[in-house]
């Protein structure tokens, strides 16, 4: 298995369901809940079933309920063309009952002709075991387990491009994340060159900086693999070989790298943790600065300057917008923000 990417070649399965659309004054607006298995596997039912809620607009109508099946739409009818498709990647913990920001983005998306996707990640929502807080489970992962989770994300994202494709013919892709959906998107877009733009919402780079620069001090409880108690000063001396680590990233091909780099003596020997494996950082150089957006806070108590600043220098300095709002998705009710997003979304 390879780290970011899995096997397309097997059968597309998934479910397309009906739902009453829950966007304020768009009776025309088509609303599904399309449902998959991931391609990755934790053995935790209610997260390996991907689940994400479909807004199509202008009275985009591919199928009808009754026909919202795979067989029926892979072999029985033209693909409807979308000029635009805008997927939504949410936060760390964001909870099922406080998700009006974001649906008040995605209208105002709709209202710009742009049809949107809105991802569950994994362990959180619609995803989020019996008896569990959304997220609630990452704040213990240890620095495998947290490679684990970035996999898990890329590769849903990847899987439902591909179903998507399949039913719709879509022009443009874009990728727009917050916070901790803003490290999955820029992961993503670096495999997947079908994503022709992405937004990089609150986000940063460096686990070093975002771990211990900012109060996630005070949240995380994981540790590393195999090293017990984590401070700060160990994870200072292990993220010391990272600039090592990003010198040889950019000399290999990140398509196959083997999900236990093990396998790759020559990287694993710069890999001191597994999270440079998930360092949105890492990826950066893979990105062209034209197709990103990247908004940002100075007030922000999870990613610091320092840690946004690093990676917008990787990514090679692309447009960034700089906020005074605190770090919460209230800032996607922002007008400044939806104009600038939408903005480059439609038109670079």
């Amino acid at each position: 298995m390879e780290l970011y990417n899995y096997n397309d070649t097997e059968e597309l399965n998934y479910n397309i369901e009906k739902q009453e659309n829950n966007l304020p004054g768009k009776s025309h607006l088509q609303k599904y809940i399309l449902t998959f298995n991931s391609p990755y596997r934790t053995g935790v039912a209610e997260n390996d079933s991907v689940h994400c809620e479909l807004f199509l607009n202008q009275g985009c109508n591919p199928f009808t309920a009754a026909e919202a099946k795979p067989e029926y739409i892979n072999n029985a009818r033209p693909k409807t063309a979308i000029d635009t498709l805008l997927i939504a990647i949410h936060g760390f913990s964001s909870k099922k009952n406080k998700m009006g920001n974001y649906y008040y983005f995605i209208n105002k998306a709709i209202e710009k002709n742009v049809s949107c996707a809105f991802m569950n990640l994994p362990f959180h929502l619609y995803r989020s075991p019996e008896k569990e807080k959304s997220g609630e489970r990452l704040i213990y992962y240890d620095d495998v387990q947290t490679l684990e989770f970035f996999h898990q994300s890329v590769v849903d994202i990847k899987k439902f491009i591909d179903i998507i494709s399949n039913i719709l013919q879509i022009k443009n892709i874009a990728l727009c994340g917050l916070s901790l959906g803003s490290m999955v998107s820029l992961i993503t877009m670096a495999y997947d060159k079908r994503i022709k733009k992405g937004i990089f919402l609150i986000g940063g780079g460096n686990w070093h900086e975002i771990h211990w620069g900012s109060a996630l001090k005070f949240i995380l409880r994981g540790n590393c693999a195999d090293e017990g108690q984590m401070t700060e000063e160990k994870c200072r001396n292990f993220y010391s070989n990272f600039p090592d680590f990003l010198n040889k990233f950019k000399q290999i091909n990140i398509e196959k790298i083997p999900f236990d780099i093990r396998e790759c003596p020559e990287l694993k020997k710069v890999t001191t943790r597994m999270c440079f494996l998930c360092d949105p950082m890492a990826f950066a150089h893979k990105l062209n600065p034209k197709n990103v957006l990247m908004i940002n806070s100075k007030l922000d108590f999870y990613f610091s300057k320092k840690s946004t600043t690093s990676l917008w220098k990787e990514l090679g300095k692309p447009e960034i917008y700089w906020l005074n709002n605190f770090h919460t998705s209230k800032i996607l009710r922002n007008k400044k923000v939806i104009n600038k997003t939408l903005d480059f979304v439609l038109n670079g």
